[in-house]
């Protein structure tokens, strides 16, 4: 009995199903990505663990990384195969993961086994021509429920899939409208925020740094993030290099970004 209920509990404790798999939300189908390289067969991704993911999602965009997926979750610690196991499927190169523990849980799941009880019976029947001795046995067939009680610690886990893009950019940058912080320190509305820099891009060679505020592109006032947008899709290397004037910890200066030759 105690060699079965050892075998049935290491078998509960084993078919736990994948989280990172179950829990998966795509933000891009990697079979039809372009210009990314996917994890190769046989490959095993690179996992990093992460204790801000806002600042570590930041530095892998800025090193051409692009977020594919996640996978958030509360509960048991997944393991790390399972983890890659779910890279793999959706051929990530790289994974971020953070984990932060919750709680702990009292868990109680019902254990069914077997109970069968067999009656053995013998005696003497009489009848018309005589008499015989008889054997016999009866089986009942059942099961008992054992409550399994277990103490399980529980964490938040969130699993950040990424692709390395193999595209060449002609600024380099992440950019967004000014947020409400921005706008009551810097007592302005109009202007973007840039958020990242490509390593390796023409705004990372200019010195463009993450958190400039960009008032105008080649003496025109930036007004957000569309209007800036469009200038930039405009913009030539035959026309000449593009001229940012910024607002840096409350410095206006002036950065210029050589655009590559088509």
């Amino acid at each position: 009995m105690r060699r079965i209920l050892a075998i049935s509990v290491a078998a509960l404790l084993t078919a736990c199903a994948n989280g990172f798999q179950q829990f998966y939300k795509p933000y891009a189908d990697t079979k039809t990505m372009p210009d990314v390289e996917l994890l190769a067969e046989g490959a095993t991704p690179a996992i990093y663990r992460s204790a801000d993911l806002k600042r570590d999602v930041s530095i892998a965009r800025s090193r051409g990384y692009v977020l594919v997926g996640e996978s958030s979750l509360n509960g048991q610690i997944q393991s790390e195969a399972a983890l890659v196991a779910q890279a793999k499927t959706v051929r990530a190169t790289m994974v971020l993961l953070a984990t932060k523990f919750t709680n702990t849980q009292t868990v109680t799941v019902p254990l069914f086994l077997p109970n069968n009880q067999t009656t053995y019976s013998s005696g003497t029947v009489n009848g018309t021509y005589g008499s015989a001795n008889y054997n016999g046995t009866s089986t009942t067939y059942g099961t008992t429920v054992v409550p399994l009680t277990s103490q399980q610690q529980r964490f938040d886990q969130d699993a950040l899939f990424f692709v390395k893009s193999t595209r060449k950019y002609r600024v380099g940058i992440f950019y967004d409208g000014l947020s409400p912080e921005l706008r009551a320190r810097y007592e302005r509305n109009t202007g973007i925020v840039i958020m990242e820099v490509m390593e390796g891009s023409p705004a990372f060679a200019a010195n463009v740094m993450q958190g400039d505020v960009v008032l105008e592109i080649n003496g025109t006032a930036v007004v957000d993030r569309t209007q800036f947008q469009v200038a930039l899709t405009n913009a030539s290397a035959k026309e000449g290099p593009l001229t940012f004037k910024i607002l840096r910890n409350g410095t206006e200066k002036f950065v210029v970004v050589n655009l590559p030759a088509p």
